[in-house]
């Protein structure tokens, strides 16, 4: 997902918290301290790196709250969470649309993790839409893309590796 696509940092919040009331869900401290983490970074975190800053955003909230939160929020649809292969799970914000009480698919994403480096980067879901359909047909699979990374290795890696 470019960061054209994606609405503000900072912007949806407010949407989330919206959601949730339309739900019936309450509004906790941790729930608004891991939302607002999640809508503050671009980065992709795993859940102690949200605890951390979560702790830091609502000052009592205890790292075992901040894990019920984020799987609350991710059976509400609201949290995604990606294995990365390697490492911990990473989370972000779902793209919510109040309206439809669900995450807004023009904004769907899944992940690519270099194995040499580390780095996630973002791929636009449309991207893997090819994939993702001839394994349904060809094979009638169904491939969830954004529940794991695919591995491979970044421009950057594949410059800078020793050739041989």
């Amino acid at each position: 997902m470019s960061t054209q696509d994606a609405p503000p940092l900072g912007t949806s919040v407010p949407a989330a918290l919206t959601l949730l009331r339309k739900r019936g869900e309450r509004v906790t401290r941790a729930r608004r301290a891991v939302l607002e983490v999640l809508d503050s970074t671009t980065e992709h975190l795993n859940a102690d790196e949200i605890a951390r800053r979560a702790a830091a955003k609502a000052p009592g909230v205890h790292r075992a709250t901040v894990y019920r939160a984020l799987s609350t929020l991710g059976e509400l649809e609201m949290v995604r969470h990606t294995h990365v292969g390697g490492s911990a799970a990473v989370y972000h914000l779902a793209v919510l649309d109040p309206e439809l009480g669900a995450e807004a698919n023009a904004n769907a994403h899944a992940h690519v993790r270099c194995t040499s480096c580390g780095i996630v980067l973002d791929v636009p879901a449309e991207t893997l839409r090819p994939l993702v359909g001839r394994l349904e047909r060809d094979l009638d699979f169904h491939l969830d893309p954004a529940h794991a990374a695919l591995l491979g290795t970044c421009a950057v890696c594949r410059v800078t590796a020793p050739q041989g």
